[in-house]
């Protein structure tokens, strides 16, 4: 191949490459938008019998747990966030837990879990809120100060820095 040849494909390849930044940055511009997205929503639509259960059950725990409960607002940057799915039966008994969001901290997912536990039997469900194999369904957040204590998002005040 002659050096002419070889300096005019590489020309061509950078003006190509040139040419696909441009492209990419012109369409990825597209994407961009000024307003600010909703807050994530996990599972269903809201429910008000099942929100008003969910923050009794909160309550609950924080009554049951209380030495563990951070008092006043959590910190701006949290030690650990720990989300938990829970089922409980007609009788109140927490039949099945599982982690559905962590961020790798063992110790909060297990105190989480440990709330959890020492919290149950728990206030029965009214019968309107139970599936048809018999329960409900929970999915409740675990905030966690450096100090290892918590908040349960359902019932937490505002984070420091969150006016």
């Amino acid at each position: 191949m002659s050096t002419t040849c070889a300096s005019q494909q590489t020309r061509w390849r950078a003006g190509g490459g040139w040419l696909l930044l441009a492209l990419a940055l012109l369409l990825g511009g597209c994407a961009i938008s000024e307003k600010h997205p909703g807050p994530l929503v996990l599972g269903a639509p809201s429910n008000p019998a099942l929100e008003s259960y969910k923050v009794s059950l909160a309550k609950y725990i924080t009554r049951v747990d209380a030495r563990m409960i951070t008092p006043g607002r959590p910190q701006a940057l949290l030690r650990s966030v720990v989300t938990l799915e829970y089922a409980v039966d007609r009788r109140g008994y927490l039949t099945g837990v599982r982690l559905f969001r962590d961020n790798g901290d063992r110790a909060a997912d297990a105190t989480a879990l440990m709330s959890l536990r020492r919290a149950s039997p728990f206030p029965a469900p009214s019968r309107t809120l139970l599936d048809s194999s018999g329960h409900v369904h929970i999915v409740e957040t675990w905030l966690f100060n450096n100090d290892g204590r918590f908040q349960l998002r359902s019932v937490a005040a505002a984070q420091i820095g969150d006016e």
